[in-house]
Parts: structure tokens; C-alpha cells; sequence
């Protein structure tokens, strides 16, 4: 059995490089060059930047107080990613071009799947252990 230090340490590392994917999403928002003069390229524009900010909130939380063993941000991360990340991706599942699809649903999906075992390893790493006492 891994220790508690580690068990947060892995759970920040694979947190970090989550939220790292989910920003990489940010960039595909920008790859057609939206033009700002018009309402669609405001629009994703905005919903590139505020993809970033997100996810790098997610990031900082993972780096400094998750792996602290802080509970507050374990579940700060699960509500963020739970009102906005799989929301998001459902929607572009549903939505997103067929020519699309692969460059946006990969790193969503890859950053989703990571995240979970993530806050799964942090839960474990932060949640009080039952001594066979207390069984």
C-alpha cells in the first residue's frame, strides 16, 4: 500500500496533466482563427478563453491545495468538472462536426478519464482510514 504523500503527489500529477488537456481544448476553439468582428468568432473566442480560465483554476487546485490533502479541493475540482466539463463534452459529442470530432472529443475525453482517477487516487489519499478498531 502507497503512502498518503504519494497517493496525493500521483493524484496531483495526473489532476495536472487533466487539466492541461482540458486547456489544450482551448487552443482547438482557435485553430480556424476566428475573426473577432463577428458574432461566432467573439463567441468562440470567449468560450476559448473561459476554457483557460478553468482550466487553469483546475490546475492550481491540483498543484497546491489538493496535494496538500486539502478536502476542500477535492471537491472543488469534482463540482468544476462535474457543472462544466461534462456538460461541455455531451454537448460537442453531440454537436461538434464530424471532421471535428476526433480534435476536440480526444484530449476532452483523455482529460475526463484522467481527472477521474485522479480525484478517485485524492479521495483515497485524503479520506480518514477505519483501523480495524473501528470496523
Amino acid at each position: 500500500m502507497i503512502s498518503r504523500e504519494k497517493q496525493l503527489r500521483l493524484a496531483s500529477i495526473i489532476l495536472s496533466a487533466a487539466s492541461l488537456l482540458l486547456l489544450s481544448v482551448s487552443l482547438v476553439f482557435l485553430l480556424d482563427h476566428p475573426d473577432p468582428a463577428e458574432k461566432i468568432g467573439r463567441h468562440l473566442i470567449a468560450g476559448a478563453l473561459a476554457n483557460a480560465a478553468l482550466a487553469g483554476s483546475l490546475l492550481l487546485i491540483a498543484l497546491i491545495p489538493l496535494r496538500k490533502g486539502e478536502i476542500w479541493a477535492l471537491w472543488a475540482f469534482a463540482i468544476l468538472l462535474l457543472i462544466y466539463g461534462i456538460p461541455i463534452f455531451a454537448i460537442d459529442v453531440l454537436f461538434v462536426s464530424k471532421e471535428n470530432l476526433p480534435l476536440t472529443l480526444l484530449p476532452q475525453g483523455s482529460g475526463l478519464f484522467a481527472a477521474l482517477v485522479g480525484l478517485a487516487l485524492a479521495y483515497n489519499g485524503i479520506s480518514p482510514k477505519k483501523t480495524s478498531n473501528e470496523l
